[in-house]
């Protein structure tokens, strides 16, 4: 296996994890979701327009449709994340986030027409499991626990079906092309639809939010040029994503390791049983990601 297709997806799963953290640190000093979203889509815009200083091939005016395509699909890929981190704790949100490695699957027999191994449906039901444990939050309102896991679902989803297009589409446009307006879309979405507007959106968040504010988008920016450096000049969305979900376990360890750092009491030992609950379904979901390779 090359060398960057494995340790690319691999350190965006921890940059991801922290990436999460903080942004989730960053809403709770004050700072609204829509400008979390703003920050951390522009800052990721940006970083991907680098790519427009490598040479590339001429690309066809009528194939520019699908980097634009999936620079929406971003967008809302993102607006539901940004959901799910704020309705419910990074420890539900991220694996959750992880069973994108299943649907990556799914999207792949449909979209690219690869077929399905009877093992990936075992990891189906693994990571169904999984889902379960991970979600399970004794004392919080069904209603927020439901929202979470809602959010969470739709963006694992919509990011499953962008990466199976990623896969498809790069070879007809190239990575140095694809990407940059790919993300460049996504910003300018970004800023039509989250620019600050109304009396709400200039309140002064607490002190020290503006850093969380910052590292959040920085580390999301990295891991997302990772993660898609990975599906785009190695090929595989499968693979890529089996590696990526290690962001699951890492997110979980995270929490329980720096427990109120982390913008989550879950470390107390009233809710050790939790973690250790959300800890084996976080496990079953990264073996359901194995089971797919």
């Amino acid at each position: 296996m090359n060398a960057g297709a494995l340790f690319l997806p691999l350190g965006s799963g921890f940059g991801y994890a922290c990436g999460a953290i903080a942004v989730k640190r960053a809403m709770g000093s004050g700072f609204s979701g829509r400008r979390v979203n703003l920050a951390c889509n522009g800052v990721m815009a940006l970083a991907f327009q680098a790519l427009w200083f490598f040479p590339a091939p001429h690309v066809p005016l009528l194939v520019l449709f699908k980097p634009c395509l999936c620079g929406l699909l971003f967008f809302l890929g993102q607006v539901m994340t940004f959901r799910a981190i704020a309705t419910g704790e990074v420890s539900v949100a991220t694996p959750l986030l992880g069973t994108k490695v299943i649907l990556v699957a799914f999207f792949s027999v449909f979209v690219i027409g690869r077929p399905l191994p009877g093992s990936w449906w075992f990891a189906s039901g693994l990571a169904s499991i999984g889902i379960i444990l991970v979600s399970w939050s004794p004392g919080t309102p069904r209603r927020h626990a439901a929202k979470a896991v809602a959010w969470s679902l739709g963006a694992a989803s919509t990011f499953a079906l962008i990466d199976v297009l990623v896969q498809k589409w790069v070879p007809e446009v190239g990575y140095g092309r694809f990407a940059p307006m790919m993300f460049g879309i996504m910003g300018l979405v970004s800023l039509a639809y989250f620019l600050p507007r109304g009396k709400g959106e200039g309140v002064a968040p607490a002190h020290g939010g503006l850093s969380w504010l910052w590292a959040g988008a920085l580390l999301l920016s990295v891991q997302a040029f990772g993660m898609y450096s990975a599906i785009g000049l190695y090929g595989s969305a499968s693979l890529t994503n089996i590696l990526y979900g290690s962001r699951c376990l890492w997110s979980v360890l995270l929490v329980w390791m720096l427990g109120p750092i982390a913008g989550d009491p879950s470390r107390d030992a009233a809710t050790g049983r939790v973690m250790s609950v959300r800890m084996a379904g976080a496990l079953l979901l990264l073996g359901a990601m194995a089971l797919v390779l």
